[in-house]
């Protein structure tokens, strides 16, 4: 029969008062209590819309042309608050968490953006359980997906002996995290995904010759004037713009 850790010197008792007495036990993090079917969309609108939220601040990852930056525009005119909200563009989705935690200006609502396909997206839910990381979701469809090259050089490279095996070595592809499952066949044929923070970062990357390709969106490949190789797509995405405790109290305090 196993033995129980919990009993094996002392009991159940002693073992909670042996925590509270020790201190770590008010050390452990509680997530701020939230009624889901209370703050359905309407009671949220109706939140952002009262003059006690004076202002909002999206934190969203940049550079110009990121889904996020895109989403989060998007979520304003959903949420009829252009009036009153701003977009202030970070070079890691970590970075909005820490930029709103730290926004602390009375009657401003700091909210960050992360998306369902964001790597670290569980370690940002548990990471800072003060927040409520999935509070507003927005469903958008994706900038167009594509990948781009900075020259006919390797467009016609690509295009051509793409498929052929080793034809790519030496070739390197800027590529967020996330989408880079899309290029393993060029990768099975030679070439080499180079991490970037975004899909705009991405296209800036090829665009100052960093690399020789990259996966970026049609916007951002627009704005560094990079040449369309293929086109993956605009699936519907889900994003989420999340709070922080203090930002809920101000949320709280217009009902």
């Amino acid at each position: 029969m196993p033995v129980r850790v919990l009993d094996a010197h002392f009991g159940q008792n002693e073992f909670f008062i042996l925590l509270g007495k020790g201190g770590c036990m008010h050390q452990l993090p509680t997530f701020p209590a939230c009624d889901a079917v209370r703050w359905n969309d309407l009671a949220k609108r109706q939140a952002l819309l009262s003059p006690r939220v004076k202002a909002v601040v999206s934190y969203a990852l940049g550079p110009t042309g990121t889904n996020m930056e895109q989403v989060a525009r998007l979520w304003h005119a959903h949420m009829s608050i252009e009036h009153k909200a701003v977009i202030e563009l970070c070079d890691l989705p970590e970075t909005a968490v820490k930029k709103a935690i730290a926004m602390q200006e009375d009657g401003v609502l700091a909210v960050f953006w992360t998306c369902a396909v964001f790597a670290r997206l569980h370690k940002v839910f548990f990471g800072n359980p003060a927040t409520l990381p999935l509070f507003f979701v927005q469903q958008m469809v994706l900038d167009e997906m594509q990948l781009a090259v900075r020259n006919l050089k390797y467009l016609s490279l690509i295009v051509e002996q793409g498929g052929t095996q080793g034809a790519l070595s030496g070739v390197k592809i800027a590529t967020h995290v996330s989408p880079a499952p899309l290029l393993d066949t060029l990768v099975a044929n030679g070439a080499t995904l180079i991490d970037a923070k975004s899909n705009a970062q991405a296209a800036e990357m090829c665009a100052v010759g960093e690399v020789e390709a990259c996966m970026t969106t049609e916007s951002a490949r627009k704005l560094h004037r990079l040449t369309m190789v293929h086109v993956f797509g605009s699936p519907p995405m889900l994003f989420f713009g999340g709070i922080t405790a203090s930002g809920f109290n101000l949320l709280k305090s217009t009902r």
